[in-house]
């Protein structure tokens, strides 16, 4: 097949469409069952965390278009990372929900009690958006959220509840106003409409932003059902590459397989760009050792560029310091994939050269100040780990490109 005519399965740049969505059996399996029950009127509650690149978005979008196709709910999904307030993120809310329902034939109702507070715009599809001047309006939802999510589902003709993802909360965590209003939302939730209420609320972040949470309102947790996303494990990646390879008619031969599942880690979006590379460097229809080799390095340059060369500063390019990268990328390809890499000072120093342990302290110091490397524990304990395991995985396959 020419290149040109070539299209990846993969999806690396971006969240993976629910219909590819693969693997989390677990959390689904959790989930599904509450979403049911709020769709039948009991509300709900779910936080999601897990680090960068676990694959977060991705499961709230299959979450969302199973609530919409399984149980009739309409579903918003929210990307806000930008967003520091709530009255910015219930105006975000209210459009999404009126955009999502426009095209019902019951919807008119609904968006004429807005008439006189949205505006329709867009040259290939209608877009409603609040006018610029509609602060009082979206404050007093604020104030009513409850209020307001029951009384516009009340509306709905051939759907059962609402459902919400508010994904990558992270300038909400800042300051106690979030965790307060949400609060009292749920709160509301809980005793005025017990059992009367088809509202999910899916909340996602990474871990220390809902520790953040917890610290301006420590009844913050208790509101929700959690789960945390981890690394997949070694059989869901296999399971990945091969059913993925699959519809575009290409077999895998087994060394390769364990080759590419070992260099993913456990880690969604490395996966993703493994089997993206990997895809581009075969030329058949059997991907061999080889393939698997270039396709790898191919992804750790993609993995390099787009999430660690951004935040190195020349201070730390230097090659005394990419060198022990590299040592602690090759310590980490020798642990257990899936496991949490942490390694003590101590301990790493023997196996680096007198000058690399003589300037391990700062490359530590530079590392932590650039929050590639973090203390895992008490500062004094001198254990430390990656903020990602993609850092690792990306030194690890520096280091094997010297290897092989």
């Amino acid at each position: 097949m020419e290149l040109i005519d070539k299209q990846s399965p993969f999806q690396p740049e971006e969240p993976v469409k629910p219909e590819n969505f693969q693997g989390r059996k677990e959390i689904i399996e959790k989930y599904l069952p509450y979403i049911k029950q709020s769709a039948n009127g009991n509300s709900q509650h779910f936080f999601i965390t897990g680090k960068r690149g676990m694959g977060k978005t991705s499961l709230a979008a299959y979450l969302n278009e199973y609530a919409k196709h399984k149980y009739q709910m309409v579903g918003v999904h929210i990307l806000n990372d930008g967003v520091h307030n709530v009255e910015s993120i219930i105006k975000q809310i209210v459009e999404r929900i009126l955009n999502e329902i426009q095209e019902e034939s019951w919807a008119d109702k609904i968006i004429n009690e807005f008439e006189n507070h949205v505006e329709k715009v867009g040259f290939f599809g209608t877009t409603i958006k609040f006018k610029n001047n509609e602060k009082k309006l979206v404050e007093n939802i604020k104030d009513n959220f409850a209020v307001f999510l029951n009384d516009i589902a009340k509306e709905f003709s051939d759907k059962k509840g609402i459902l919400i993802i508010l994904d990558d909360i992270n300038g909400l965590t800042e300051s106690p106003e979030f965790a307060n209003w949400y609060k009292s939302f749920a709160d509301t939730m809980a005793t005025t409409y017990r059992g009367e209420s088809p509202v999910t609320m899916i909340l996602a972040s990474y871990p220390e932003k809902l520790e953040a949470l917890y610290n301006h309102n420590p009844s913050f947790n208790r509101i929700f059902k959690h789960s945390t996303v981890e690394e997949l494990s070694d059989e869901e990646v296999k399971d990945f590459f091969t059913k993925t390879f699959d519809k575009v008619n290409i077999s895998i031969e087994e060394e390769a397989l364990d080759f590419m599942v070992h260099f993913s880690s456990g880690l969604p979006n490395m996966m993703q760009e493994i089997g993206d590379g990997v895809f581009w460097n075969n030329y058949d229809e059997m991907i061999d050792k080889n393939d698997a080799y270039q396709g790898i390095i191919r992804a750790g340059n993609e993995i390099g560029e787009k999430y660690l060369k951004p935040i190195l500063d020349s201070s730390i390019r230097s090659d005394e310091y990419l060198t022990i990268f590299k040592k602690l990328g090759a310590d980490f390809g020798k642990s257990v994939i899936g496991k949490e890499y942490i390694f003590k000072k101590r301990d790493f120093v023997e196996k680096l050269t007198q000058h690399e342990a003589k300037v391990f302290q700062d490359f530590l110091r530079r590392a932590r100040a650039l929050k590639i490397i973090e203390f895992s524990g008490a500062k004094k304990s001198g254990y430390y780990k990656f903020t990602s395991n993609l850092y690792p995985v990306f030194f690890m396959i520096e280091a094997m490109k010297e290897k092989y």
